[in-house]
Order: C-alpha cells, then sequence, then structure tokens
C-alpha cells in the first residue's frame, strides 16, 4: 500500500518520486485563492474607515445631517489614542504611523493607489520591509499579483477573460510565482529560472526540500507507487 508523502520522513528525496504537474498546478492555485480572500479582506478591513469619511464628507456637502455620524467617528478615535494606540491619519495625501489614503506614507500604510512604509499594502504599488501591492510591490518580503521584487517575493498573477494567466512575474532571492525568476524559484510555469528549481519542467531537490517545508501541501505532487 502507498505511504503518503504528507507523512514520509523530511529527509526522504521526494525528487526521486514520479511527479505530477496538474496537482502541482492545483496545489499553487490552492494556495493563491487563500491569498487572495486574505489580501481582500484586510484592504476592505483597512480602507472601510477612509471610505466611511469619504461618504460622510459626500453627505456634509450634500446638506445632509451627519452629526450623530461625526460624534461617532469622534468617540471612536479618542477611546483609540486612550488605548494607547498612535494616531491614525486619512485623507487622500496621508502620512502618520498608520496611515491609509490614495497615496500614503507611513510606518503602517495602505494607498488606495500606492503606499510607502516598513508595512505597506498597495492597490496599485507599493514600497516597504513588507510590501503588497495590487500591481507590484518592491522591498524585503514582497507580494503582488504582477510584478514583484524583493528578498522573498511572491506573484500571483491574474486570469482575464479568457481564463489566461497574466502577470505573476516574481524576481528575488526565493521567488514564487507564475514565472519566478530567484536563486530558489516556484514557478507555476515552465518559464520560470532559477539556480535551484521547483516547477512543472524542473525539480531540483534543493528547491523542492525548501518549498515543501514552506507550503507542505506542494508534498501532493509527488506520487507515491503501490
Amino acid at each position: 500500500m502507498a505511504k503518503s508523502p504528507e507523512k514520509q520522513s523530511e529527509t526522504e528525496d521526494l525528487h526521486n518520486l514520479p511527479f505530477d504537474a496538474k496537482i502541482f498546478r492545483d496545489t499553487f492555485n490552492g494556495y493563491v485563492r487563500k491569498y487572495h480572500t486574505i489580501f481582500a479582506v484586510l484592504v476592505l478591513l483597512m480602507c472601510a474607515p477612509f471610505v466611511a469619511y469619504m461618504i460622510a464628507w459626500y453627505l456634509g456637502m450634500a446638506k445632509v445631517d451627519i452629526t450623530g455620524f461625526l460624534d461617532l467617528w469622534h468617540t471612536g478615535r479618542d477611546l483609540l489614542l486612550d488605548l494607547g494606540f498612535p494616531h491614525i491619519s486619512y485623507g487622500i495625501f496621508s502620512s502618520g504611523i498608520i496611515s491609509v489614503g490614495n497615496f500614503s506614507i507611513g510606518i503602517i500604510s495602505v494607498g488606495i493607489n500606492f503606499s510607502f512604509g516598513v508595512i505597506s499594502i498597495g492597490g496599485l504599488g507599493s514600497c516597504g520591509v513588507i510590501s503588497i501591492g495590487g500591481m507590484s510591490s518592491v522591498g524585503v518580503i514582497t507580494i503582488g499579483y504582477s510584478h514583484v521584487y524583493g528578498i522573498i517575493a511572491i506573484a500571483t498573477g491574474k486570469k482575464n477573460i479568457s481564463e489566461i494567466y497574466h502577470g505573476g512575474q516574481a524576481f528575488g532571492l526565493i521567488a514564487f510565482g507564475r514565472q519566478a525568476r530567484g536563486v530558489y524559484a516556484l514557478s507555476y510555469a515552465e518559464e520560470g529560472e532559477g539556480t535551484y528549481q521547483f516547477s512543472p519542467k524542473r525539480q531540483d531537490p534543493e528547491a523542492v526540500v525548501l518549498f515543501t517545508r514552506l507550503f507542505r501541501k506542494f508534498k501532493r505532487a509527488f506520487v507515491l507507487p503501490f
């Protein structure tokens, strides 16, 4: 009876086992779907106060009474300050310890378009130590849809209406993407390049060991004989 790769010893050579490219790609897409869900929820939560304030501003300009909302807004802000939270800055151009805006700069920075900070999230682009960009990102640990550059770079890519993936270009010391290029590269497509590569084209032992430890479900791509 075949053993499951999940229960193998970590020292066992997975790369010597038969490899199933379809399982590999399905596993890759499973991780991508989880990331997309987490990213969407995180952005919605961080941007919700900004969106609410903009709606309130518009209603105020339209002469709608929003006194109750403003009282609640200021009460919430004062409560956060009393609890020791730093000032949170909202605006089209925002800067501060925690900043949210169209373009934002801060230690924790969320930008609908672009962001710069230690931890940065940008709808289009971002730059930071930990950087998450809707399209592109640059930093130390970076995640994005299109072009991503970092020490650890993850680029998920996006499907168009023809179900064809676009983007997903990851460049880094450790790169994970539709087309990954790095010293250690986990690539969904065969076009990726790496000194040590884990992809449908190549399963280098060094890359297999690293990526199956980081993303354990990829062990399923190695099929044990009966």
